[in-house]
């Protein structure tokens, strides 16, 4: 009798047994790969207006403020819509009106049909390759604060890092309340810097208290709430170094700057740590834009 193991059919079943898993799984990583390669993020929406949607193959959704845009994305511009978006490794930025079919490139868009795009560039879109990005958003920090009374009685600024040398201290108060116990912390040794009773919403800081730059500082306000317990709010900040404050001021857009400009500077802001300075710009750009609801639920925060 033949050795099994010398019967030629034997070692056919077993190589296709083997052998089969092995491509599978090659195919498989093979896919991952292309796909991955496929959805590649190269580019940030900075100013949307109109009828602007993603390829009815692809999704057919509307393409929003600050979402992602991976390359090998279609889009279609209706008439009248236009779109900006920044390149986020070169910083170029690119303006289509509709009607107009994209696609975008690696690092540029291709016209499909319709008007092509128009290249600009700026400072301001030069630094959006420092921008993080997730889940289709730029990571945007920010305090979230919660709890009973935290609607009318909250802190405004400052928050995070601080541009200026003198910050102001900004809160807002229930209706018909009574005066704050502010108190100035030292946060490392936890030292008392000041204490002081306000009546209004504001707290400027005179010349005697000298601030150092790059300190973690803790304030924090008391308010006695007849008939209830005391609401306490806090927040930190630190003053930025001289040589990141005279950058930060070297690209801040003028007030006519375009929209686009304005909008990754706040986003700038924002990802270094400036909340008050970014909450204020975004408060800004909500107004002027209405009808980006992503702006609204920024300054909102």
């Amino acid at each position: 009798m033949t050795p099994f193991t010398s019967n030629p059919i034997f070692y056919t079943h077993c190589s296709v047994l083997t052998t089969r898993p092995i491509r599978w799984f090659l195919l498989l990583a093979l896919c991952l790969c292309a796909l991955s390669a496929r959805a590649q993020t190269v580019a940030l929406v900075t100013d949307v207006k109109g009828a602007v949607v993603f390829a009815p193959e692809r999704s057919g959704k509307p393409v929003a403020l600050l979402s992602e845009l991976a390359s090998g994305a279609d889009i279609l511009l209706d008439n009248g819509a236009s779109l900006s978006f920044v390149y986020l490794q070169s910083g170029t930025e690119f303006e289509l009106r509709g009607p107009a079919h994209i696609t975008l490139g690696a690092t540029a868009p291709q016209s499909v049909a319709g008007a092509g795009a128009t290249l600009r560039s700026s400072v301001v879109a030069a630094e959006t390759a420092r921008l993080q990005t997730t889940n289709g958003r730029v990571v945007l920090g920010g305090m979230v604060m919660r709890g009973p009374g935290m609607d009318r009685f909250k802190l405004l600024e400052p928050t995070g890092k601080v541009l200026g040398t003198r910050p102001t201290f900004a809160w807002t108060r229930p209706p018909g309340a009574g005066s704050v116990q502010f108190e100035l912390h030292d946060e490392g040794s936890d030292k008392l810097l000041l204490s002081t009773s306000v009546q209004g919403n504001q707290l400027v800081l005179d010349d005697s208290l000298q601030l150092q730059p790059g300190v973690n500082y803790v304030w924090r306000l008391t308010l006695e709430v007849p008939g209830a317990n005391s609401l306490v709010r806090s927040s930190y900040f630190s003053l930025s170094s001289p040589q990141e404050r005279e950058r930060m001021e070297a690209l801040r857009p003028g007030p006519q700057a375009p929209f686009s400009d304005r909008l990754i500077y706040a986003s700038l802001l924002e990802q270094g740590r400036f909340l008050s300075e970014a909450h204020k710009l975004w408060l800004q750009l909500a107004q002027e834009r209405p009808d980006l609801p992503e702006l609204r639920t920024l300054a909102n925060k």
